[in-house]
């Protein structure tokens, strides 16, 4: 019985620690991009368009802004940690049925 209340107490610390990653993934990337942000504009107006732009004139090059990517990787980490949310439950189907019935 002892064992058994062990794994749960090392399960429920796991849940913890992923949890509290999760949320410092979120307090970082809302502070970098706010603060790449900050960077930019302040050095787009004080430079122009001669430093702030990654981005080539020509067709080879297309510019995807990191702030994107690191969100599908943000809400990707989002599912890791609390699973993907089911978004008809358990009892949807029967739910429908009983609503299709019903008309």
């Amino acid at each position: 019985m002892e064992n058994l209340g062990n794994k749960k107490l090392i399960r429920a610390k796991h849940r913890v620690d992923e949890i509290k990653k999760f949320y410092k993934h979120i307090v970082a990337y809302i502070l970098v991009n706010l603060f790449l942000a900050f960077v930019w504009n302040f050095s787009f107006k004080l430079f122009g368009n001669f430093i702030v732009s990654n981005q080539f004139d020509g067709d080879s090059f297309t510019h995807i802004p990191i702030w994107l990517i690191w969100g599908v990787f943000l809400a990707l980490h989002g599912i890791k940690t609390f699973g993907f949310p089911n978004l008809f439950g358990k009892d949807w189907e029967q739910k429908k049925i009983d609503e299709f019935m019903n008309e």
